[in-house]
């Protein structure tokens, strides 16, 4: 039995120093730590990496704004849905027929809405018509909504699991229309 006392005594040791060691990267504010933050990566040996703490006015245009000691997380760019070609040969029929199953307007989301699929929800936007191409959103459960496009007839776009295809793009009636394929 001490045997066993003894290993999970080092079991929660490690646990313990590991967690410290992830808490003390994690929160740490040291002025040692701050010239390998991401905020001061910019600054060179002769400008100063951080302000000296007391509040005054200071020059924040070497290293951008200051957000007063703390650290901010970086915001990772949500790349956008790759659009698939239309088939080559593929003859777009004319735009504006009301043929798709959903459709979106300038500024609203995909009526009616998409089915849930694994039991999360898909919200499609339309952002922008430009000619025959058009720049959509689309919003998987709780998580930020990515860039499709521009997207045009005949096209398709897989978002997650659910695969849209662009039967009509309609900048008169500002509309884009659209089919769920599988």
């Amino acid at each position: 039995m001490a045997v066993t006392v003894a290993r999970r005594s080092r079991s929660a040791r490690f646990a313990a120093v590991l967690a410290a060691v992830l808490l003390a990267a994690g929160c740490s504010g040291s002025p040692e730590e701050e010239g390998s933050s991401p905020a001061a990566q910019g600054t060179t040996a002769e400008e100063p990496a951080a302000s000296d703490g007391d509040d005054s006015a200071g020059d924040d245009s070497a290293g951008g704004a200051s957000d007063e000691g703390g650290k901010t997380a970086a915001v990772v760019p949500q790349e956008s849905y790759e659009v698939t070609p239309a088939p080559e040969g593929f003859v777009p029929p004319e735009p504006c027929t009301g043929e798709g199953a959903f459709y979106a307007e300038l500024g609203g989301e995909a009526n009616p809405g998409m089915p849930e699929r694994g039991g999360e929800s898909l919200t499609v936007s339309l952002e922008s018509i430009e000619g025959d191409s058009a720049q959509l959103m689309a919003q998987v459960g709780d998580s930020p909504a990515r860039e499709i496009g521009p997207i045009t007839l005949g096209e398709t776009v897989a978002v997650d699991l659910w695969t849209l295809s662009v039967t009509s793009v309609c900048a008169d009636s500002e509309q884009v229309e659209f089919d769920l394929i599988d």
